[in-house]
């Protein structure tokens, strides 16, 4: 009986995400991780992380910026190869967000990121800590019809234009994509490498994906 093939996990280091916590997780999961901040950190890559913590519209900023967008379109929509979004890196995927002004973002998956609304009586910003994510499609190991508490912390959501690219959804305040799915492309926008063995296994469902 044949080895599973050894999993080398890149993640995107564009000066504005949580790298090193994401590479521990995957480091526990047993994979290579190489840090990619140029094009040549890609070649021994099989399956690519975009990170993003802070604001929608600085994020975006520190992406265009880093020369690394050219990469990563060839990588996801050119070659469809296993991209994964966490936190502002999902938001980023979106065709604009609404964070301190109006930003554009890469339009991957159509929708916009807003603001969640409080207007229920007890419902706070941020959204910070565990919530029940309901799953409506198969997506990253789970099934249709599955509900898992992961943890969030952010304070805007992903809106989906496209019900199909929903793969789960949360609740605080409104109804937001908790993930999203095209294809190769996948984005949480919990943080699974906070979300203990939930988040290990919706890891593992990413590295499943080749």
């Amino acid at each position: 009986m044949g080895t599973a093939p050894r999993r080398t996990v890149g993640i995107v280091d564009y000066r504005a995400g949580n790298v090193r916590s994401i590479a521990n997780a995957f480091d526990h999961l047993g994979c290579e991780v190489e840090i990619v901040t140029r094009e040549a950190d890609l070649t021994a890559v099989t399956h690519l992380v975009l990170p993003g913590v802070g604001a929608f519209g600085h994020c975006a900023e520190k992406l265009r910026a880093s020369g690394l967008l050219p990469s990563l379109m060839r990588w996801a929509l050119q070659d469809r190869r296993p991209l994964l979004g966490i936190c502002v890196g999902m938001q980023l995927l979106a065709d604009a967000g609404e964070e301190l002004g109006e930003h554009a973002g890469l339009g991957w998956i159509h929708g916009r990121v807003r603001r969640l609304p409080v207007a229920e009586p007890g419902v706070r910003l941020p959204h910070v800590g565990w919530n029940m994510v309901r799953f409506a499609a198969a997506a990253a190991g789970f099934e249709a019809g599955e509900s898992e508490d992961f943890y969030f912390d952010h304070t805007y959501g992903f809106f989906c234009g496209d019900p199909a690219d929903v793969a789960a959804e949360c609740t605080h305040g409104a109804t937001f994509a908790a993930v999203v799915r095209r294809e190769n492309i996948l984005a949480a926008q919990f943080h699974p490498e906070k979300s203990q063995e939930a988040g290990l296994r919706f890891l593992r469902g990413f590295l499943a994906c080749v």
